[in-house]
């Protein structure tokens, strides 16, 4: 696998098949159920988002570190946590670096914070979202031997994918990576999705695509994408492999 030679923003990051399937000898039994939809168009490319789908839930370990936050520099809670949301379609697209970013969320609850104390705020930021769930890595490559391609579809900073997602020996599952830092857009904007469908070379309906925001999955499905919203694993697991006729994870 190899990323597409121009990662500048506004081309995103497009990847392309390897040689070989990712195997493990320790893959799970996975059970298959032959009850697709009918004139259901065959599933060629399965999109993951990557916060609390491909990682574990991050609410409570957000939770805690913006609470510890608060604490630590005698802010409000929920006025930092809304400032945190507020701003951080900008830091997704990469318009604002970190520092910009966690000066404009202090600045929003009537304090401010020195740029000495930013690369921790950023370094336990980062480990709220990227606890990997293993077992839906599991599922991946057995979908990937089956040969159905996988991408993923995430809004990111650049940063974040460079220092936590690009080094990670599992990217090299996903034939096609779609960043919005990269591309300087995020979901729920209808270019990024847009720029997805393009990555696979097939129309709309032979993409699956997984997220547990609900306005994600909204305007995917108004592309055409088959699009669900995203639980836990043996939920969508359990709605969504007997539609498209996947091999369903015994979890």
């Amino acid at each position: 696998m190899h990323l597409s030679p121009d990662r500048t923003r506004g081309r995103g990051y497009g990847c392309h098949r390897s040689g070989g399937l990712l195997q493990t000898a320790s893959s799970p039994v996975f059970l298959i159920r032959r009850t697709p939809l009918a004139h259901t168009p065959p599933i060629h490319t399965i999109y993951f988002d990557f916060g609390n789908v491909l990682t574990l839930p991050s609410n409570g370990s957000l939770t805690r570190f913006l609470k510890g936050v608060a604490e630590t520099y005698h802010l409000p809670y929920l006025k930092l946590r809304e400032a945190y949301e507020k701003y951080r379609p900008f830091y997704d697209r990469d318009a604002w670096d970190s520092e910009k970013y966690w000066k404009a969320i202090f600045s929003e609850v009537g304090s401010t914070v020195e740029p000495r104390d930013i690369p921790l705020l950023v370094e336990e930021d980062d480990k709220c979202w990227s606890q990997l769930n293993e077992e839906i890595l599991l599922w991946i490559r057995t979908l990937r031997n089956r040969g159905f391609h996988i991408g993923l579809l995430t809004n990111m900073p650049l940063r974040f994918y460079r220092s936590i997602v690009e080094p990670a020996p599992w990217r090299e599952l996903f034939h096609y990576q779609v960043v919005s830092g990269a591309l300087g857009v995020i979901k729920p904007e209808e270019e990024i999705f847009r720029y997805a469908i393009q990555l696979t070379g097939k129309p709309a309906d032979r993409i699956l695509y997984l997220d547990d925001i609900a306005i994600h999955v909204e305007a995917a499905s108004r592309l055409g994408i088959r699009a669900h919203q995203f639980t836990d694993l043996p939920d969508t697991a359990q709605r969504i492999c007997p539609l498209y006729d996947l091999p369903r994870p015994r979890v």
